[in-house]
């Protein structure tokens, strides 16, 4: 009841923050678009009923009468992990037509002219969201060739491969959309995404969230342009994530520190340059040069100015990931889907993704809203070594709970997202009603909850509570750069 409270006053402050905020960042460089304070909002139906009528865009995709490869199977891989159907040529995507809906000055109908139709290969995504009974998809544009075709889709840059993201875990639908946003506000990258209502072969599938995936090409905003003729100036890739053969899309694994030192389940791999592009003179270069940040962050001079990880990393990058993680207690982060990439000429930068199990909503346990967990992630668990780094940590938090992590503007930006949002998300429940009321994913069974509102609620109290708690706690990070701690790594 006290978030009500908040009322017009609350959405006035998160409009005139969000402006602030927006004109200091562009002034900089950026210019973070969030859809719900620039997309066409909701003014009633503008059509006599007879279809779906969305001021949201509409992504319809025709299969052509095919199943979605992608799905789990019964079967293992040599590491243990699920393995997934393929289509019957034994590709692991199959080729579907796919168009967009976005009209400028009026609702969005499955039978209006599309902004851009196009070829499509399309597969079923994820880890354990693939048993999800909202489907999440991988999506990669394509020409008549099947060669990759570089789109705008409803205003975003330019990218041939998309991520069509169906919260059902999340029943608040807002993670993902906020973080990826407010991220992308802190730190120099972070995935695009809009929202918009999807129908696969003439069927009603509801809310979903359109992403840009993290990958490098000529046209992508981050500047990973590969050099086959001098693989010193390639930019690149890396993801931290679950070993597996069946992974579509891992290039290469490479094999790190981290594994060594920790024994974990976890694999470094190559993400970009992809298979047309990666040759092997460049993928050992790319292994030499990460091989050598770790070997510099892993070592008794880790902390030297000449010798040590500063030498490897952006800083900054690094300290915005620790502080947006730890206040949503990301749990993945630094262990699974986990993005480390570097820019020709530049240093190592890490990039968020996949929210859904933040700010206790994670599968296995529990997460209440007191204590840490970042450090003890492999790159971490070296960095908070470091008084230097746990100060910076410090204060960023100190900064960004004055702006972006404040109470006001959290709370503020989910109810004006879900504002924005309006009728969608009534389509969207009434279509996974009996997956909201009756379905969990969450364990133990008590902590399901089953109605939009109650998540809603959950959200924006535990957000509250962390941040709360944080403010009362931050000065404890010192503990794991202090001394006492470790002076086995002193000089």
């Amino acid at each position: 009841m006290k978030y009500r409270m908040l009322g017009m006053g609350m959405s006035v402050f998160l409009l005139v923050t969000a402006a602030f905020f927006s004109r200091a960042e562009t002034a900089e460089g950026q210019n973070r678009v969030h859809h719900h304070l620039t997309g066409r909002r909701d003014d009633g139906c503008d059509c006599n009923g007879s279809e779906l009528c969305s001021h949201l865009p509409l992504v319809v995709i025709d299969t052509r009468r095919q199943a979605i490869p992608g799905a789990v199977t019964e079967a293992r891989d040599r590491f243990g992990q699920m393995t997934y159907t393929k289509a019957p040529d034994g590709d692991s995507t199959v080729r579907v037509d796919l168009k967009v809906i976005d009209n400028e000055a009026s609702n969005n109908h499955p039978g209006d002219a599309p902004a851009f139709s196009t070829d499509c290969r399309l597969r079923v995504r994820g880890n354990t969201s693939r048993r999800f009974p909202k489907i999440p998809y991988a999506l990669r544009f394509v020409d008549d060739k099947g060669e990759n075709r570089d789109i705008s889709v409803m205003g975003m840059d330019a990218h041939h491969e998309w991520v069509l993201n169906g919260p059902i875990l999340d029943k608040s639908l807002v993670r993902n959309y906020m973080w990826y946003n407010i991220s992308g506000e802190i730190m120099d990258y972070a995935p695009n995404a809009r929202f918009c209502e999807v129908v696969v072969d003439g069927q009603y599938e509801g809310l979903y969230l359109m992403v840009e995936s993290v990958t490098g090409g000529e046209d992508c905003r981050l500047n990973l342009t590969a050099n086959v003729k001098n693989a010193q100036l390639t930019g690149y890739l890396l993801r931290y994530d679950r070993p597996t053969e069946a992974d579509l899309e891992t290039v290469r694994d490479i094999y790190t520190y981290s594994e060594r030192m920790f024994q974990t389940p976890q694999d470094i791999a190559i993400r970009y340059p992809g298979q047309a592009k990666l040759t092997e003179e460049m993928a050992k270069h790319i292994e030499l040069d990460y091989s050598a940040f770790e070997k510099a962050l892993f070592s008794f001079d880790y902390d030297s100015d000449k010798y040590g990880y500063e030498q490897w990393i952006d800083v900054d990058s690094f300290v915005d990931y620790c502080v947006i993680n730890e206040f949503t207690k990301n749990l993945d982060a630094g262990s699974y889907s986990t993005y480390i990439y570097k820019e020709v000429g530049g240093k190592f930068k890490l990039c968020v993704w996949d929210f859904n199990n933040s700010c206790d909503n994670y599968l296995e346990e529990a997460v209440g809203p007191g204590g840490f967990f970042i450090n003890e992630r492999a790159w971490y668990f070296m960095l908070m070594k470091d008084e230097r780094f746990v100060k910076r940590v410090q204060r960023r938090y100190q900064e960004l709970r004055k702006s972006f992590l404040s109470q006001e503007y959290l709370t503020g930006y989910i109810d004006e997202t879900l504002k924005f949002l309006g009728p969608a998300v009534e389509r969207n429940n009434e279509r996974w009603e009996a997956e909201i009321k009756g379905w969990g994913g969450l364990i133990p069974e008590e902590r399901n909850l089953h109605s939009h509102e109650e998540a809603v609620e959950q959200l924006k109290g535990w957000l509250v509570a962390r941040g709360e708690w944080l403010d009362e706690n931050v000065h404890a990070l010192e503990q794991y750069g202090h001394y006492s701690r470790n002076k086995v790594y002193e000089h």
